[in-house]
This record gives C-alpha cells, sequence and structure tokens, in this order.
C-alpha cells in the first residue's frame, strides 16, 4: 500500500535524524533554499515598492522549490525497492527534520550552566536566537532555551510532518520555504520592515493549523497537566506571533514559569506579556532543568505527533509523491 510505504519511509527519516542529527553539509537543501532566498533579495530589493518586492521574492522562492522537489518525488517514486524503503524519500524527508539538532544546542546550554559558565552559555543560546545574548543574565539563558524548544515543536517538527503528510515531499519543502522566508527576511527593522512584512505574514498563515493541532499532543505529552490548554489558549493570544505563543505558553504551564517579558533585539528592547505564570514567581528559573524537562516534553510530543501522522498516511494510503 502506497500510504504504508511513506509510513516506513518516514519513520525512518526520523529514526536517521534522532541517531545523526542535521549534517552540516554545503548542499543541504535548507542551505540551497537560503541562498536562493538571497538571490531572490538581491534582485527583488532594489523595486521601489517593497512590499511587492516581498511578494515576488516569495513567489519566486517557493515556486522553484516547489516544483524542484515535485520533479525530485515523481523521479524517486518510479523506484521499486524491497519493503518499499526509497533512500531518495528516507534522505529527503532527514532533511526536513531537526529534533536531535534542537536537542544538541539546547544541552549545549544546558551544561554550560552546568560548570557555572554562563558566558558559554550565552554563546551557546546564541546559536539558536535571534535576540541578543551578550548581557543576558541566568535566568534569561533558561528562558530563552525554553522558548526555542517550544518553538520547535511547531516549525521544527510538526509543521514539515503536517504539510509532508497532506501534500507529500513537495508539501513539505514548500513549508520549510515558507519558514526559511521568514527567518531571514521577517525581521521588523530599517531593511525589512515592509519587504518582508509578506514572508512573515505568508510563515504565520502556514503555521497556523500546526500549531493548533500541536496542542493536543503537548497535553497528551504533559500526562494530561490541568490547566495546560486553558494556559495555551488564554496568554498563547498574548504573543506578537499568533502561532509561536500557543506553544510557550503551554511549557510555561507545563514547568510552571512565566516564559516572554523583555528582550533586547539589535539593541533594542522588545517587551513580549508575561505567559503562564506571574513573573514575580519567576525564582525557579534559575533552575537548568528545566531544561530537561522542557526537552522531555519536547521527545514525548514529537513522538505522539508521528504516531498520529502515520496513521494519517496509512489510513488515508498518502502519497509522497504526486
Amino acid at each position: 500500500m502506497v500510504g504504508c510505504k511513506m509510513c516506513i519511509n518516514v519513520l525512518v527519516a526520523y529514526l536517521v535524524d534522532v541517531l545523526l542529527g542535521d549534517p552540516e553539509i554545503r548542499f543541504h537543501p535548507t542551505r540551497l533554499i537560503g541562498r536562493l532566498v538571497s538571490f531572490a533579495e538581491g534582485l527583488f530589493y532594489r523595486l521601489r515598492n517593497k512590499l511587492l518586492g516581498g511578494f515576488l521574492v516569495s513567489i519566486f522562492t517557493t515556486g522553484i522549490v516547489f516544483l524542484v522537489i515535485f520533479y525530485i518525488s515523481r523521479f524517486a517514486g518510479m523506484l521499486n525497492l524491497p519493503y518499499g524503503l526509497n533512500p531518495v524519500f528516507i534522505v529527503m524527508i532527514y532533511f526536513l527534520f531537526c529534533n536531535r539538532d534542537m536537542h544538541r544546542h539546547a544541552m549545549a546550554v544546558y551544561r554550560a550552566l552546568e560548570q557555572d559558565t554562563l558566558e558559554s552559555a550565552r554563546r551557546m543560546v546564541g546559536r539558536i536566537v535571534g535576540r541578543d545574548t551578550e548581557s543576558l543574565d541566568r535566568k534569561a539563558v533558561i528562558r530563552a532555551t525554553v522558548e526555542t524548544v517550544a518553538e520547535n515543536t511547531v516549525d521544527g517538527f510538526i509543521a514539515p510532518l503536517f504539510y509532508l503528510t497532506i501534500f507529500g515531499l513537495p508539501g513539505g519543502f514548500l513549508y520549510r520555504t515558507v519558514n526559511t522566508l521568514d527567518s531571514m527576511l521577517g525581521y521588523k527593522n530599517e531593511r525589512y520592515e515592509r519587504f518582508g512584512k509578506i514572508p512573515a505574514r505568508v510563515d504565520d498563515v502556514f503555521n497556523y493549523l500546526p500549531a493548533r493541532i500541536n496542542l493536543p499532543f503537548l497535553f497528551l505529552a504533559s500526562g494530561f497537566k490541568i490547566g495546560l490548554l486553558g494556559v495555551a489558549l488564554r496568554d498563547g493570544k498574548k504573543h506578537p506571533s499568533p502561532n509561536s505563543g500557543l506553544a510557550e505558553a503551554a511549557f510555561a504551564a507545563f514547568l510552571g514559569i512565566a516564559l516572554g517579558g523583555p528582550s533586547f533585539y539589535g539593541g533594542r528592547e522588545h517587551v513580549k506579556p508575561w505567559l503562564g505564570k506571574n513573573r514575580v514567581d519567576n525564582n525557579r528559573l534559575e533552575d537548568r532543568k528545566l531544561i530537561l524537562r522542557a526537552l522531555f516534553l519536547y521527545w514525548v510530543n514529537s513522538l505522539l505527533a508521528l504516531a498520529f501522522f502515520s496513521l494519517i498516511m496509512y489510513y488515508f494510503n498518502l502519497p509522497l509523491s504526486y
């Protein structure tokens, strides 16, 4: 069955990601997408109408990536190998996931804090967050790490898996392209305020359903923690992002802490609403083991999502290529 073959390849790709992590290679698809975005930015930023330029960058890059992956998946679909295993599909799906890398980066922060080297912890967290990290105290380092782990449940796994399930390999890479556009252009500064507005909005649209589908998995992964869904729905909408706040609020409820608050980006202070408990109860943020608990929730959540979407693939006999 087609759906069974899809399940097998997705499960193997997940296992490869868990064992190996995201490879740092020159021709990694995400790096190639990043180069394409940079090329398109240089091509369209010269337009006087920056909104139009951002729109054209989005259409240009997503269109090219979708077509390339569509034909790769069509070619791969012609391979008839034992047990339905397809090395092309496995490798391409593997490139979509980044669970092991999230774990590795978060643990690097944890180990630095374990050794009481705050300067090293700041450097480690600086690799996974966009905020300024030079002056972060211990609490802010832990808060930034937990917030990133929470966000990654959606854009690092649930969202690519969702689009992979519904639209096959081209859908998974279409999402990854949209997410890369936002990470490269979706800044609120002088250069990207208007040029990056449409890429950022497109990313919000693509993450809308996955961010909400993620909540039941987080609730189950938390061991049916009372109040988690209520806090997520109550506080998630306070966040500047219509999607990131849901996962962050759920993690805050699970850990019994407050996330959000003030952060600096490019030397400018941005004050986000507090999510979860009131900030006066935030003394618990001194405990580096919060990172371990956040990673525990992350991994259980990913396994539940993997099981659910695998059943969807199998039951509806969904293909990886169209």
